[in-house]
């Protein structure tokens, strides 16, 4: 009997199917096996060479077949259509793996994830801003080649099926696809026996497997995941505790004011009259030495050289707010953001403030509160243009501090000339990713990446990508030698560290580690007696002992996360406890007397957000980031000291979710109530007891409160309806 129309269209779409979803494994194999990283594939597992490869060629048909398997069922029906969306998905699948092994590299998590949703949604258009010509270059042809590639397979796939289903000697569709499958489950066999140990190899090695890249098996990460707002209503209401004492504390930041000159009329006469505060992007802690930075390492073994220190955050906008305000960067999106205490306290001393950088993107990372026109007396940024741009920042600074009207400081107009106080900001940006700057004469460390080069983690591309970054630091040594004058205090530091898949990422702001949250910091001023800093400590710190430098007292000294780094005793910095911010997240890390041991974690992960209001502890950590298989008794100890020693209390008790729903529905505090709301819109499932204490509400004396509640109310009242009707 002749075969039908359809029959021989099925036919002929489930064997394209087939052949697209070996084409698809062979490719996502090749990715896993290929992909430059630190070891091949037989390295990183404990099987034969023959064994592994074959686990990684199984692990890829596992991730194919079922995608066949469904679209080839589906073609019964409509085979042209569902067949077109079965080849567009097969096909998808190696890009997709390869865009998840490099976005891996990029940010140490997957695509597919919550930290690549939140950079697609909210930082893409500043992301961009650093995309360079060159970079750009290589996805236009990765992209190009993946078509090209893509249609090939079409194609190929097209002319072997037509040829195969009027073959009468082929066998069919579905011997073919049963026999891969054994295949797969025969490759299958050792690893599985073994699972325990290779699935541990398989998460500290997972760009080498499908399976982690697609979810089937995790990866070695930071540890516990931050909780939704729908989901952790314990530790944000726990976190609405702190309440009354963040707004307590934010009202002594913002009515901090000098000492002198406010009850007795004298005038305060700071000791010493010009400061300049420099700051570099993306300095790595080892890098003041004198092969790479001779000129700082010099200055700084005249200064006090802190060895040990920690930025605000892994990214530029918390290091510079901890730096301008003295604080913890979990006050960031606090009202102190827009009111910093540098400042506000410098004018009152009768500073004339000047900020000179070679970047202008301050609005977008959420700057522009503390980096801006209004704040300064002189004000000058410029879209980069390397090494001008810099030397542009270097030349108006010192134009600016010395009110050298040849060089150009007529036009750095200030509010009163007459001021010889001068306390200036330098902001240089040629060592931040890609490093496009160094000079010929300083390019001494070879090979040296191409700026747009798809980092990998093969040891040789990754040396590569470093010695880009120590030429820039060789020229940027050179750049700031003008800045380093005795005559002035001098504070050098970086605003946040740079990874070079040290921690397993290729780009600060993406991990608590030290490559990302730890920067050196050197602190100079006439008749400073120099010494190295080995105790712990942060940005901070540096308001405080700039103040103290300058003898300008402060209302209340409390006020300050940081210490003086001058006066205080080796102890008082040995037992310390502080956090250092995440910018993807809202997570810290506790740092204290431990992380300096290495016999005990590097820090703590914690979640400790004043702003959407959560608090949490969550796991231990190494240097490189990593989450640590100890005990955490210990970091929640340390996390209670430490929420004591800022807000008076400890946050995390024992209460359930209901007693502290009503303990904040009954708080004197009216934004208390109205957060305590808007946790309760987030709770996916609400108890009776709940919908109670939220119709408490409707009589608030608050109207803002009232009609929230209202809202609220009605909202619940229709689920509630709906879930009647289901039942």
């Amino acid at each position: 009997m002749a075969m039908s129309r359809s029959d021989n269209s099925f036919d002929l779409e489930c064997c394209q199917l087939l052949l697209l979803a070996i084409f698809s494994s062979i490719l996502i194999a090749s990715i896993a096996i290929f992909f430059p990283a630190d070891r091949p594939v037989d390295e990183v597992i404990s099987l034969s060479f023959a064994s592994s490869y074959g686990w990684v060629l199984a692990q890829a048909f596992f991730v194919t077949l079922p995608v066949f398997c469904l679209f080839g069922f589906l073609c019964r029906w409509k085979p042209r259509y569902t067949a077109f969306v079965g080849k567009c998905m097969l096909l998808a699948l190696p890009w997709i793996y390869l865009c998840d092994v490099l976005v891996f590299t990029w940010i140490g998590d997957r695509l597919l994830s919550p930290t690549m949703a939140h950079i697609l949604k909210s930082l893409l258009p500043a992301l961009a801003l650093h995309i360079t010509q060159s970079a750009m270059m290589q996805a236009i042809a990765l992209l190009v080649i993946g078509f090209i590639v893509s249609f090939a397979c079409v194609k190929i796939s097209r002319g072997i099926a037509s040829r195969w289903i009027n073959s009468e000697e082929s066998i069919s569709t579905r011997t073919a696809s049963c026999t891969l499958l054994l295949i797969a489950v025969g490759l299958s066999i050792h690893p599985l026996r073994n699972w325990e140990t290779i699935e541990s190899e398989m998460q500290s090695a997972s760009r080498r497997h499908p399976f982690c890249a697609f979810h089937i098996v995790g990866f070695r990460g930071t540890g516990l995941k931050v909780s939704s707002q729908a989901i952790a209503a314990s530790s944000r209401l726990r976190a609405l505790e702190s309440i009354d004492a963040v707004q307590k504390r934010e009202l002594e930041m913002l009515e901090l004011t000098c000492q002198a000159g406010l009850q007795d009329g004298r005038k305060m006469v700071p000791r010493h009259p010009k400061v300049i505060l420099v700051v570099v992007e993306c300095l790595r802690p080892e890098v003041i030495s004198p092969e790479l930075m001779p000129n700082l390492h010099a200055f700084s073994q005249k200064a006090i050289y802190c060895q040990n220190h920690f930025t605000g955050g892994n990214s530029t906008c918390l290091g510079m707010f901890s730096l301008f305000n003295g604080l913890e960067s979990i006050w960031f999106h606090r009202e102190i953001n827009e009111q910093p205490i540098y400042n506000r306290l410098m004018r009152q001393a009768g500073y004339q403030l000047g900020f000179f950088g070679g970047q202008t993107d301050w609005r977008i990372y959420d700057m522009d509160g503390f980096v801006n026109e209004s704040q300064y007396d002189a004000f000058v940024i410029e879209d980069p243009d390397l090494p001008v741009t810099d030397l542009n920042a270097v030349r108006r600074t010192l134009a600016f501090i010395d009110d050298d009207k040849g060089m150009g400081a007529s036009k750095l107009a200030t509010k009163d000339s007459e001021s010889s106080l001068r306390s200036a900001v330098c902001y240089l940006y040629a060592t931040h990713s890609s490093f496009r700057y160094s000079a010929p004469e300083y390019r001494v460390f070879t090979p040296e990446a191409d700026e747009g080069l798809l980092i990998s983690n093969a040891p040789e591309l990754k040396e590569q990508f470093y010695n880009r970054y120590k030429n820039s630091l060789r020229s940027m040594d050179d750049i700031l030698s003008p800045l380093l004058r005795e005559d002035c205090v001098v504070i050098v530091m970086g605003d946040h560290g740079e990874p070079f898949l040290d921690d397993g990422t290729a780009s600060h702001g993406t991990r608590l580690s030290r490559y990302q949250n730890m920067t050196p910091a050197v602190i100079y001023y006439p008749g400073v007696q120099p010494k190295t800093v080995t105790e712990v400590s942060f940005h901070a710190d540096i308001l405080p002992t700039l103040f103290s430098i300058l003898g300008i007292n402060v209302t209340n000294e409390h006020v300050f996360d940081g210490v003086d780094l001058i006066s205080s005793s080796m102890r008082e910095l040995q037992q310390r406890i502080f956090v250092t911010g995440n910018f993807m997240d809202a997570t810290s890390l506790l740092v204290g007397p431990w992380t300096n041991d290495p016999d005990r974690p590097f820090g703590h992960r914690v979640v400790h957000d004043i702003h959407q209001w959560q608090a949490s502890y969550l796991n231990p950590v190494d240097d490189l980031g990593y989450e640590l298989d100890s005990e955490s008794a210990e970091g929640r100890e340390f996390y209670r000291s430490w929420m004591i020693q800022r807000f008076g209390r400890e946050l995390i008790g024992k209460f359930n979710d209901i007693d502290l729903f009503r303990k904040c529905f009954k708080s004197v505090n009216s934004e208390t109530r109205m957060e305590a709301l808007k946790i309760a819109e987030q709770v996916a499932e609400p108890s009776e007891e709940l919908i109670r204490l939220v119709e408490t509400l409707l009589s608030d004396e608050d109207p803002m409160i009232r009609e929230k509640a209202k809202r609220l109310m009605i909202s619940l009242s229709r689920g509630r309806s709906w879930l009647s009707l289901l039942n």
